[in-house]
């Protein structure tokens, strides 16, 4: 049961993402957003999709898959969208870990990078994901691999639940699937450098981390992007000492916030607005990619 304190955390995030996703868009689209969702929720269809205006198509199951975020906005708000968009490359090799339906990876696809390689243990994800491609075009771009990534390499059992993005590796899991660390994968794969890694596990990133250290150890992403977690600190600080760099993009100021110390206060209670993401840059690729173009402060 969630305590009161944790409540009103959840209710505070909410308000903030409902105001920074209106100053983004406009009172205009988060309205339009706002009734969208309930028309969804009323009518209650198996199936449904949402036209952003980016121009991505989304295929989900109702209620299961539902990407609120971009019905309520009815685009990608989150700052890394547009520091991306502001910064990418045509050559990039991106790796999405934790797919879910292809929000992440299509966008990805459609900069457009180069390669995009989708990670995502969830049949049910895997199949909207695999018609997303279908339905974006970007088949020859994103490359799909249903798997997991831990700290060790196994089989083990998956649990899509009802809300899929929250779903894991559980004893409880009724698919097999299989677990490998990143490092070793990435290596039979020959990806020995990727421009982009997105992480997002539904909290069990510090395994996924832990994993992919000897890659990460040898700066082996340029660009991380991780879900936001209190258990990830201590990668974080880890992450800091193989030369990767933290920030929060401003993307209406045009300006990085750096995160230099990696206790709770410093990395979650100083956000400039309610990021779910964190972005690290390894200091050989800072230059290369950001030049000069972003003032960087601290927080």
């Amino acid at each position: 049961m969630n305590s009161v304190p944790s409540l009103l955390r959840k209710a505070r995030n909410f308000g903030d993402k409902m105001l920074w996703g209106g100053r983004v868009v406009g009172a205009r689209a988060a309205a339009r957003g706002a009734m969208r969702i309930g028309y969804l929720y009323v009518r209650r269809p198996s199936r449904s999709e949402i036209r952003l205006r980016s121009g991505q198509i989304l295929e989900f199951a109702f209620p299961s898959q539902v990407p609120r975020a971009l019905l309520a906005f009815g685009d990608f708000i989150d700052p890394e969208f547009a520091l991306l968009r502001k910064i990418y490359h045509p050559g990039w090799i991106v790796a999405d870990v934790g797919a879910a339906i292809g929000q992440f990876a299509i966008f990805a696809a459609t900069l457009p990078a180069a390669k995009v390689h989708a990670f995502e243990p969830s049949s049910a994800n895997v199949a909207a994901l695999s018609r997303n491609i279908l339905r974006n075009g970007v088949s020859d771009r994103v490359e799909v691999h249903r798997l997991a990534f831990s700290n060790a390499e196994s089989e083990a059992y998956f649990e899509t639940t009802a809300s899929t993005w929250l779903s894991g590796i559980s004893e409880t899991g009724t698919e097999l699937v299989s677990v490998r660390k990143l490092t070793d994968d990435f290596q039979r794969r020959g990806l020995d450098h990727v421009s982009i890694l997105k992480i997002n596990v539904a909290g069990f990133e510090p395994q996924v981390i832990e994993g992919a250290d000897v890659f990460l150890a040898k700066g082996g992403a340029d660009i991380l992007i991780l879900l936001l977690g209190l258990a990830s600190l201590p990668w974080y600080a880890k992450l800091a000492t193989y030369g990767y760099r933290f920030f929060y993009f401003h993307p209406i100021e045009n300006v990085l916030y750096e995160v230099t110390a990696f206790d709770a206060d410093s990395v979650l209670a100083h956000r400039p607005w309610p990021a779910r993401n964190i972005i690290a840059i390894h200091q050989a690729a800072v230059e290369p990619i950001l030049g000069t173009r972003f003032p960087v402060r601290g927080i």
